[in-house]
């Protein structure tokens, strides 16, 4: 059958659903699908497909409790000869649609996400750390490590250290933000001229975005992704990342910095939990591992040389 044909029949579905149940049996079936067809070769059908998919959006977002097949899209997000094309509309609809499922079906897809990112680019790997740590605070995790039941554990790491090494920045600078934190973006319009000297340059510098400390600009932006977390949910965030470090989903070598910037938290919750977690490694922890200690003195320092940070942001002195 003409691709053409097919897309005008599931625009007529579309327009003759009309409950939420007819809508998302429609979605469910056709949405994955459909984004393959942005593969066409033929410009009309991928312009016929950008058509459905503009009114799907506006169908969807003013109806949040429709559920996207957010399992079959991370399968087609993942498959190795995808268009990039495909991949990029593709994970639109995984944003959109994980965060509408129940909880215990995020935990159940949790791992997948971790899985796909695997040689994504890094703002859709961005994306879906976004739509990971949330879910991280659901997770069960085995009680005993140290025996058998580990095969029970949801996430299976060993094998994937770039995505395990992304997470775990990720997360520290999710433990690094500060609650309710503005990132001040510099005016778009230039300010006035100001008299040349000390004082200019200095108004000249407090335009410049003051990241929290112990972190960067992008590395802020990366935390704030899209939509940022309230204080509460960020709460919640860092408690998931305390319980995953708990869980000894990762060596303990990987993660010493993440409980001592947890443990300073100002949240009482989250400083006690990974307090208790560091007093009961503290036999185990050797604090004299170039792996710790390089780690520490990343977040003491920064991670700007010197110079550099002098020349941008000191003024001229005379």
């Amino acid at each position: 059958v003409d691709t053409g044909n097919q897309l005008e029949r599931v625009f007529l579905r579309l327009g003759h659903a009309e409950t939420d149940g007819q809508l998302q049996d429609i979605i469910s079936k056709f949405l994955p699908p459909v984004l393959l067809k942005l593969s066409s070769v033929q410009e009309g059908v991928r312009k016929k497909v950008m058509e459905l998919l503009v009114h799907l959006n506006k169908r969807i977002k003013s109806r949040p409790l429709i559920q996207l097949p957010v399992e079959t899209l991370l399968v087609q997000y993942q498959d190795p000869a995808a268009a990039s094309f495909v991949t990029n509309f593709t994970i639109i609809y995984i944003k959109m649609g994980y965060p509408r499922l129940e909880v215990g079906k995020q935990c159940e897809l949790a791992p997948t996400l971790l899985t796909a990112m695997e040689g994504k680019p890094e703002p859709q790997q961005d994306s879906l750390m976004h739509l990971l740590i949330p879910s991280l605070y659901h997770m069960k995790y085995p009680k005993d490590s140290s025996n058998a039941s580990k095969m029970a554990s949801p996430f299976i790491l060993m094998e994937k250290p770039k995505t395990v090494q992304l997470l775990l920045e990720f997360m520290l600078d999710v433990l690094l933000m500060p609650y309710g934190f503005v990132l001040n973006e510099p005016p778009t319009r230039p300010a006035p001229s100001s008299p040349q000297g000390s004082s200019g340059a200095v108004a000249a510098g407090q335009g410049l975005p003051q990241p929290p400390p112990g972190m960067s600009v992008y590395a802020a932006k990366r935390v704030i992704g899209e939509a940022q977390w309230s204080p509460e949910q960020l709460e919640q965030c860092k408690l998931g990342i305390v319980k995953f470090i708990e869980a000894e989903q990762v060596p303990e070598v990987e993660t010493v910095i993440h409980l001592v910037v947890a443990s300073s938290d100002t949240r009482h919750g989250i400083a006690t939990a990974a307090d208790l977690e560091l007093k009961s490694k503290q036999s185990i922890i050797d604090w004299n591992n170039p792996l710790i200690v390089n780690k520490m003195y990343k977040v003491y320092l920064g991670d700007i040389p010197l110079k550099t940070k002098v020349c941008r942001d000191s003024p001229p002195t005379f």
